[in-house]
């Protein structure tokens, strides 16, 4: 079990395969003076091209067979928000970096010093914003490279699901391949993608057996979580089963973006962690276009596989990068490019690699 410790310092069931974190414990740590140096944004603000400053800090580690790493520093610009909201984000953070890290195999990155800084801000424009950016208030002898996510308006931050989703989407700018040239509605999909991938694992971990809700849900119901994994994520996932991905790549605009969110949301489903963290990890050239040979290559030797189908894809022909695979529960109906296409007869399909 994970557990998450606060101290004082002076997709709605579709995902079959289990997920669940290996045992690390996380602290959300916060100071209880301000800081004797203010942090300042490394982000200058209009008009006047000055960075905004912040007196407290909430640090979050993680803590295996070594001593305590730290992850995440939550910077907040009042007391109010650093007591209410800073421990909330700080917990979420931590929750998303176990999935990221204990079953996908996907760390900050070390030239960042595996850390990300995250500025809640009372001002500025509604929504968030992720930069890799130059942190002058490094410790002397590290890299000063920092990985910012700034949250601004807090004051319209403040429904719980759109908190869950705007940090998710930074989260996912910050930490997850970057596949991009989309014309809209952001030029790099690794946002949208965060969002949808880390609230469905959100949704399938809510806690049930909780006789409160955890922190990291930051105030948002089991139900409303649910229904939004269901509204925004299963029909990208739905339509995405049965298309070609090769040809499904194809585009620029918010429906292509939408094509390549859909095929990692069915790769989610369809694998174990482990092996979806490599089709993210073998995304390393950005264009799209290359997304579907790269999920190829990344299950070649890594079967067996074995999942259940969902109920709305029963009876009908879907597509899995399995083509080197021998499958059963379902009928083969052709094969191109390393994918196969399929017709679902039960309610399993599993795969065994071909000698």
């Amino acid at each position: 079990m994970v557990s998450t410790l606060i101290a004082g310092w002076g997709l709605m069931g579709l995902l079959p395969h289990n997920v669940s974190p290996q045992e690390v414990e996380t602290e959300v740590r916060q100071r209880t003076a301000p800081l004797q140096e203010l942090k300042k944004s490394p982000l200058k603000f209009p008009p006047d091209n000055v960075a905004y400053e912040f007196p407290w800090m909430t640090e979050g580690l993680v803590k295996s067979s070594s001593d305590p790493q730290l992850r995440f520093r939550v910077f907040s610009q009042n007391s109010a928000t650093h007591q209410q909201l800073a421990p909330q984000v700080t917990s979420l953070l931590l929750k998303l970096w176990q999935y990221n890290s204990q079953s996908l195999g996907i760390d900050h990155r070390p030239d960042y010093r595996r850390l990300v800084d995250v500025y809640l801000c009372i001002d500025g424009q509604p929504g968030g914003q992720q930069l890799f950016d130059e942190d002058l208030q490094a410790p002397r002898g590290q890299s000063t490279k920092a990985n910012n996510i700034y949250i601004y308006d807090l004051a319209s931050f403040t429904d719980p699901i759109e908190r869950l989703r705007e940090v998710a989407h930074e989260y996912g700018h910050a930490v997850l391949s970057a596949i991009g040239g989309y014309s809209n509605p952001e030029y790099w999909a690794n946002g949208f993608l965060g969002e949808k991938l880390f609230l469905t694992q959100l949704s399938r971990e809510k806690g049930s057996s909780e006789t409160k809700q955890p922190d990291w849900m930051i105030g948002a119901s089991n139900e409303a979580l649910a229904l939004w994994v269901q509204k925004e994520c299963t029909p990208l996932m739905l339509s995405a089963a049965q298309s070609f991905p090769p040809t499904a790549m194809e585009g620029i605009n918010a429906a292509a973006m939408n094509r390549y969110i859909g095929l990692m949301l069915w790769m989610q489903l369809t694998h174990p962690p482990k092996v979806f963290g490599r089709m993210i990890k073998f995304q390393s050239d950005p264009k799209p276009a290359t997304v579907p040979s790269s999920i190829v290559e990344a299950v070649d030797g890594a079967g067996p596989f074995e999942f259940s189908v969902p109920a709305p894809l029963k009876g009908k022909t879907i597509w899995l990068p399995w083509a080197k695979y021998n499958l059963t529960g379902c009928k083969l109906v052709s094969k191109k490019e390393g994918w196969v296409q399929v017709q679902v007869t039960t309610d399993k399909i599993s795969a065994t690699q071909s000698l």
